[in-house]
């Protein structure tokens, strides 16, 4: 079984240019996927708009969904953030700033420096299950992935989806061994939660997979632990992806080593075969639906675009 009319691939941006999208959505239109692209947008033009609306079959622009906050101090924390002296205290200052309010309006001036300063990462989970929520009985399969750097070589339902699927990386790309992923962990849960499940391999949070009710719960526990840290999260997401995983706390998630199914994460993969109609073969021997961070590799991602034609 293949992808059905209910079946939704969803993705999210904050100002990533519209040409990004290209690569993705004309790859998953051209395995002959038969259900619907929805995007998530953030801080884009009405003309930026219009041009991804034209890639996908509905687009949530959720600029005017976050209350307005002060330039000011968008501005003085921004500035905080981005320089090298004092860093450092930008967590705790970006804290401060969102407790400032009476108690009934802090998550939601949280959210809004959250979208002001970081973007949509960490705040994709609230608008992806508002979108699988009101579409009801009308979604059947999930696929939770990002844009700028996934390609399609097959239908990605391809075979159905029984449950929640995660994927890792490369076996060598450990929690504690990869950088930016240890740092997620140890600022979000300590250096006790990095020493307990540091030496797992990283679970990317950038492409889920499953049932509508095995996503619906993923998102309700992705979107609830993130609320509770209420801190400057952005990509720091993927850090409550993989404590909540290796914790136990993601319900019946299927754990897929990377090479052995749909998602076939290229990161850190030095080498990588190809069958006769030259599409990517896992180390299992067979043909992964999706190749994510492909553009990783400059010269087979040159090759991968170029294989799409010319767009219209």
């Amino acid at each position: 079984m293949t992808s059905t009319p209910s079946s939704l691939v969803l993705g999210c941006a904050t100002s990533l240019p519209s040409t990004y999208f290209e690569p993705f959505a004309r790859s998953l239109r051209a395995t002959g996927y038969q259900g619907r692209l929805g995007l998530v947008l953030g801080h884009y033009t009405d003309d930026d708009t219009r041009a991804l609306e034209d890639l996908a079959d509905f687009a949530v622009r959720v600029d005017a969904q976050y209350q307005a906050v002060s330039r000011a101090a968008v501005k003085a924390l921004r500035s905080m953030r981005d320089t090298r002296r004092v860093r450092r205290a930008y967590p705790r200052a970006f804290s401060l700033v969102a407790a400032a309010s009476p108690r009934r309006e802090r998550l939601a001036r949280w959210r809004a420096l959250e979208y002001r300063l970081e973007g949509l990462q960490a705040l994709r989970y609230e608008h992806y299950r508002e979108i699988v929520t009101s579409a009801g009985p009308n979604v059947d399969q999930v696929f939770l992935t990002d844009v700028r750097d996934v390609f399609f070589q097959r239908d990605p339902f391809d075979p159905a989806i029984d449950g929640l699927e995660v994927y890792l990386e490369d076996p060598s790309v450990t929690l504690v061994g990869e950088p930016r992923n240890r740092k997620w962990i140890r600022d979000l849960y300590g250096r006790g939660e990095l020493r307990a499940i540091g030496d797992q391999v990283v679970s990317c949070s950038g492409t889920v997979a499953g049932s509508r009710d095995a996503i619906l719960g993923y998102l309700d526990a992705m979107a609830e632990e993130i609320e509770r840290h209420r801190r400057p999260l952005g990509s720091h997401d993927q850090g409550v992806h993989n404590h909540l995983l290796r914790r136990g706390l993601l319900r019946s998630a299927n754990i897929v080593a990377n090479g052995h199914g749909r998602v076939l994460t290229m990161g850190r993969v030095a080498a990588f075969d190809r069958d006769d109609e030259g599409r990517v073969v896992n180390a299992d021997g067979t043909v992964p639906a999706v190749l994510h961070q492909y553009d990783r590799h400059t010269s087979f991602a040159t090759e991968l675009i170029a294989s799409l034609g010319p767009s219209d």
